[in-house]
């Protein structure tokens, strides 16, 4: 017996020393191969270029991955649980390596299958994030080992933890529990609830199979087993646990999601970025800011929504996309049985997300195929009930609204023009298997439809040229097309003001009369006489420049452009920014035939709210590194601008030239004086303000109680355009309204009934912060007595005059 203890004992001792020979010899054969610990440092990580309104809110992310890194202290008790729970319970208590892990480990490497999964402690999956691959051999295992344990030595527990829940890949781009909160759930990490932490932690293994977007029943299984983990080992308790497990997962399934929706021009900024420092912006963790408001952007992007929603629905319902197809017969009778067991039946048990085959798949694809729109939820009709619609929503649930008179509006479109009869019940327009869009109304949802004509809306610091708000497009998700800057419509009546600038800078007054009356132009360019229209189709004779452009009046603003001559008409109106070859050359400039973006058009009636200064509208103020120092400043180009002349500018075409250049939404024409006489910008900017106190203006404007803002509507021709510009002297803002294949927007559409709603209440919000001002004439200008019959200066006690302001330098005439 003592023998055998003897033998024993020397064994264990022999086999103890063999086992430290070979570890330590393993050690020193693989340390020349390993990475330094040092490198598993936060700081050394991709960030992406992130780019912010100018008071801190995000708007857009680019980059290869996403990431929002969060320290110990933040994380949530849910999250932090859920994860132990789900990948390393011991994690706080061992050192870097669970024994009872790594034997199951060695045990499977052996196998035919390889190294593949399990034994992995959260120390060894950080190091292996951080410096290792992800080949499945003993080889890195051994590795992993080594790099754990030297990590244990120099970090502490927390920054480890801290470490691997901002490293870890969640699916979509996001690494690390923050930028998955967002992804998953659109909320920060601090905000999930704890069925929303178990389901990122089930995440954390095999994203590519367990999917809250593309595979939610997959990932409610994993969740749920992360749940039973978590009460298992006491960190909730069965209520806790009960009330996680029957909750549903409210995805997200707009993965870019920001809390203001500002993405045309963050992608502006990216590009411009990327054009000026190189593809590693993209990984740099940069900051840009811009320098538009959150609180404007969301004012502006709301009320686009809503007032081009009124005006569809003023033009009947569009008929529906039909995916009836997709559905077997026997598939159809389940439906209309409202059971859609198969399909959740299929989502469960399906192994890949591309299976062409799948149902469940085919539908998610469909949603995914049509935009997201914050405001609104998809679904896919599949019954009509007593009175009511049934329909698949985007977690492959039923869900139902029931019908009420607010759907009378749903009358079938026939044309823009034509619609159909009222609809008694859902089944007058729509049939089993069409997609249709839900607006959310707090917990209710009523029947919507998106609508077909776009939007841009431009709103800019006429002094600064600082872009306050910036809308390309209605729907990023739909068209990232920036209509704002690339987008040349016809400019219609809004064009006019430039026109009647150009007279009163010549021989002409505000009091001046033009007879308004039929004319007729022969051009050998068109086929018959040209005979133009007042909008109204009356003729109102003899009529002042001022009454005429608040009339809008086309026989006028055509006439004082023959008079004054096309060519000299060119070379002032260029004054306004307008590029001179664009500017058509015949009378039909009058009427707006140029083609002019909507920024451009907001930096021309900058002009006239600023007094008679063009300036370049630019949109980013600074850009940060990742430590915050600064990069770039706008504020080196103020500091330059008052410095030396602007024509002095030393723009060479050189890297550290390129990159100090300001971020202009246009090529810029950098004027430092005055572009026009500040006495014709004060009289044209008096006008479109008498504009809004008047007629259609001047009624659905009388809300705002304001006198100091001014602007001007304009509509081409069928109204395949409409647009308003209009300002305060702080704040211009350009709205253009139309469709991309240039149809037209509805014969009794103008810039009136579309484009001026959305800028009164747009201005109804920016108008609580802009003071009053009160009209300080400029000098030169004076009152003067003016004949109402003739137009003229008129000293006499004549009755039938008027006071009007006059340049001085034409009182004599």
């Amino acid at each position: 017996m003592l023998k055998i203890t003897k033998f024993l004992f020397w064994i264990s001792i022999s086999g103890s020393v063999l086992a430290i020979i070979i570890v330590l010899g393993s050690f020193l054969t693989l340390r020349p191969s390993l990475p330094e610990i040092s490198l598993v440092d936060e700081a050394q990580l991709q960030m992406p270029l992130k780019v912010y309104t100018e008071d801190g809110v995000l708007i857009g992310e680019y980059g290869e991955i996403k990431r929002r890194p969060i320290s110990f202290e933040d994380i949530p008790p849910y999250i932090k649980d859920a994860f132990l729970a789900a990948e390393d319970d011991q994690f706080f208590y061992h050192q870097g390596i669970s024994y009872t892990g790594l034997i199951r480990s060695f045990i499977r490497c052996l196998s035919y299958s390889g190294c593949y999964g399990g034994g992995g402690t959260i120390s060894m999956q950080v190091v292996r994030g951080y410096l290792l691959t992800r080949d499945q051999t003993i080889i890195r295992k051994v590795k992993e080992i080594f790099l754990a344990l030297e990590l244990e030595g120099e970090l502490s527990k927390e920054e480890i933890f801290e470490l691997y829940v901002n490293r870890n890949f969640f699916g979509n781009r996001s690494y690390g529990i923050e930028a998955a909160a967002n992804t998953y759930f659109n909320k920060s990490s601090l905000d999930l609830t704890l069925s929303e932490s178990a389901a990122i932690a089930a995440m954390a293994q095999s994203p590519s199979r367990i999917n809250a977007i593309k595979a939610p029943e997959r990932t409610k299984q994993r969740r749920n087993w992360v749940l039973s983990r978590m009460l298992k080992l006491r960190m909730i308790d069965e209520n806790e646990f009960n009330d996680a497990v029957n909750s549903s997962l409210a995805i997200s399934r707009n993965i870019d999601l920001y809390d203001v929706d500002g993405r045309f021009l963050a992608e502006l900024a990216r590009q411009d970025i990327i054009s000026r420092y190189g593809l590693l912006a993209y990984k740099n963790g940069w900051s840009v800011f811009t320098t538009i408001n959150s609180k404007s952007q969301d004012n502006a992007n709301l009320n686009i929504v809503t007032e081009l929603a009124e005006y569809d629905k003023r033009h009947g319902w569009k008929e529906a996309q039909n995916f009836i197809d997709l559905f077997s017969n026997e598939q159809l009778q389940n439906l209309s049985a409202l059971n859609i067991d198969f399909l959740s039946d299929e989502s469960m048990y399906s192994n890949s997300f591309d299976d062409e085959t799948s149902l469940s798949n085919n539908i998610n694809v469909i949603f995914e195929d049509f935009p997201f729109y914050k405001t609104h939820s998809k679904g896919i009709v599949i019954s009509f009930k007593d009175n009511s619609l049934f329909f698949i929503n985007e977690e492959l649930k039923i869900d139902s609204i029931s019908w009420s008179s607010e759907y009378e509006w749903a009358r079938k479109r026939i044309s823009i023009n034509q619609r159909g009869p009222k609809p008694n019940s859902f089944k007058d327009f729509l049939n089993v298997g069409d997609f249709v869009y839900f607006k959310k109304e707090g917990d209710f949802l009523l029947l919507d439809q998106i609508p077909e004509a776009e939007s841009a809306l431009v709103s800019i610091n006429p002094s600064t040229g600082a872009v306050k708000a910036y809308i390309g497009g209605t729907s990023f998700n739909r068209s990232n097309f920036d209509r704002a800057r690339l987008s040349y419509p016809q400019s219609g009546s809004s064009f006019k003001p430039f026109i009647y600038a150009t007279a009163l800078a010549g021989q002409y007054n505000t009091s001046s009369l033009i007879n308004d009356a039929p004319i007729a132009f022969e051009d050998k360019n068109l086929e018959s006489v040209w005979r133009p229209q007042n909008y109204t189709g009356k003729f109102y004779g003899p009529i002042s420049i001022r009454d005429a452009l608040i009339r809008s009046i086309n026989i006028v603003s055509i006439k004082l452009l023959r008079e004054i001559g096309i060519g000299k008409s060119h070379n002032f109106i260029q004054n306004f920014g307008f590029e001179k070859s664009r500017l058509p050359s015949d009378l039909s400039l009058a009427l707006g035939s140029g083609n002019f973006s909507p920024v451009e058009m907001a930096r021309a009636f900058g002009v006239i709210a600023n007094g008679g200064y063009l300036v370049d509208p630019y949109y980013i103020s600074k850009i940060e590194d990742r430590e915050g120092n600064i990069i770039y400043s706008h504020n080196d180009y103020i500091n330059l601008k008052e410095n030396t002349e602007i024509k002095a500018f030393p723009w060479l075409n050189t890297l550290e030239m390129n990159i100090k250049k300001p971020y202009f939404l246009i090529e810029p024409k950098h004027q430092t004086e005055p572009v026009i006489d500040e006495r014709v910008a004060f009289l044209i900017k008096d006008i479109l303000q008498e504009f809004m106190q008047s007629g259609t203006a001047g009624r659905k404007s009388s809300f705002l109680n304001r006198k100091d803002i001014a602007g001007k509507t304009g509509t081409t021709n069928d109204a395949v355009s409409t647009w308003f510009s209009g300002f305060h002297e702080d704040l211009v803002t350009t709205i253009w309204v139309g469709t991309d294949d240039f149809s037209s927007l509805g014969e009794n559409e103008f810039g009136s009934t579309i484009a001026l709603p959305i800028w009164l209440n747009y201005m109804s919000g920016e108008l609580n912060n802009l003071p009053k001002k009160e009209k300080n004439i400029p000098e030169g200008l004076s009152f003067a007595r003016v004949n109402k019959k003739t137009g003229k200066i008129d000293n006499s006690e004549n009755v039938n005059t008027y006071f009007e302001l006059i340049l001085d330098e034409n009182l004599e005439n």
